[in-house]
């Protein structure tokens, strides 16, 4: 079983991530689970959900305390809480910001952020998910972009089945999220640990 925590901002669609990656799963015949935690219900708070896909059927319940990937929305909030803790040792993280890997490996090992970090076998992604966003949905909703980023680095589902499940979604704005995932999956920049 592979499980991950999505983080964001309330508004930037991390519960719609979630919701429709377990529906690109789903799609490829497999188990999936997406459960949303987040606090007062208001755009710019805090929101995580936790997903879960495997080849057998799901039976907990809860969120992720030592997920495998953290897939990061915004690009302000892990400099704000340790979003990363509990990740495995084998991990990946996935964040939407301007910097390159090597610049964020630097300031989460600074100690400055509050939390200590260090990368050992995890590997660290980054994407400009909101640019890519404004410049092809007009708006700085990075949900889908960086469900193109996950799915480059992960290959824990196929685009073929997220460009479905945006049809199913989107209806006429399918276009465009395709597009900002297929864009972000081109531009994502790794660092292995």
């Amino acid at each position: 079983m592979s499980e991950i925590r999505l983080v964001g901002r309330g508004g930037q669609g991390v519960v719609t991530a979630g919701d429709l990656l377990g529906k690109a799963a789903l799609r490829e015949g497999r188990w999936a689970q997406s459960i949303p935690t987040f606090g007062p219900e208001r755009r710019g708070a805090l929101c995580m959900s936790t997903l879960r896909f495997s080849d057998a059927e799901i039976l907990i319940r809860c969120s992720s305390s030592s997920p495998d990937i953290v897939l990061i929305l915004d690009p302000t909030i892990w400099r704000l809480a340790n979003v990363l803790s509990g990740l495995k040792e084998d991990g990946a993280i996935i964040l939407n910001i301007s910097s390159s890997p090597a610049v964020v490996l630097d300031e989460l090992r600074s100690g400055a952020l509050g939390y200590a970090y260090e990368p050992g076998r995890r590997s660290l992604h980054t994407v400009d998910a909101t640019r890519i966003a404004r410049e092809v949905l007009g708006k700085p909703i990075t949900n889908t972009a960086m469900i193109g980023a996950f799915a480059g680095v992960t290959g824990l589902v196929e685009m073929e089945a997220i460009e479905a499940v945006f049809a199913e979604r989107f209806g006429d704005m399918a276009g465009r999220n395709v597009e900002a995932a297929r864009a972000a999956r081109a531009q994502v920049q790794g660092l292995e640990g």
